[in-house]
């Protein structure tokens, strides 16, 4: 009696194929549909930055800098909260008599849902006119 051989693929040798094919196909599309994520959080990112330097950038400059906190929103999408504070140096005491008094300006921008929120913050040193002991400088005019 001869044995005759068939020619092709068994069934499991099908289903296993399959079975790698579609375990690939989803990692690639993870792959991909993860790249177009990072790539809008890079864009949300910058945009915070960017958002965070002009406020710094303005802070001071329509109205003088006072010590306190102050907040607010942009597009609907952006919420920022700006905070002043004396800057004293550790360990040192600051002369009084300075015409310049040093303010620590920190700026956190946030955005966003309350499962995944993200938050960015900038500070800076900031050196503003006392304008008691020499008036002009600090408020938006030049010396007198």
């Amino acid at each position: 009696m001869t044995k005759v051989r068939q020619d092709g693929f068994s069934l499991l040798e099908v289903l296993v194929a399959f079975s790698i094919l579609a375990l690939s196909l989803g990692v690639l599309l993870r792959v991909f549909s993860g790249d177009g994520r990072l790539s809008g959080l890079s864009e949300e990112h910058s945009r915070a930055v960017v958002l965070a330097e002009s406020l710094l950038a303005n802070a001071g400059v329509e109205s003088p800098l006072q010590p306190g906190q102050s907040s607010g929103e942009i597009d609907d999408q952006f919420s920022w909260v700006m905070r002043v504070s004396p800057f004293v140096p550790p360990g040192e005491a600051l002369p009084e008599n300075q015409p310049f008094k040093p303010y620590w300006v920190e700026l956190t921008v946030e955005w966003g849902d309350a499962i995944e929120p993200r938050s960015f913050t900038l500070s800076t040193l900031r050196l503003v006119g006392d304008n008691r002991s020499n008036p002009g400088f600090g408020s938006g005019m030049g010396p007198r």
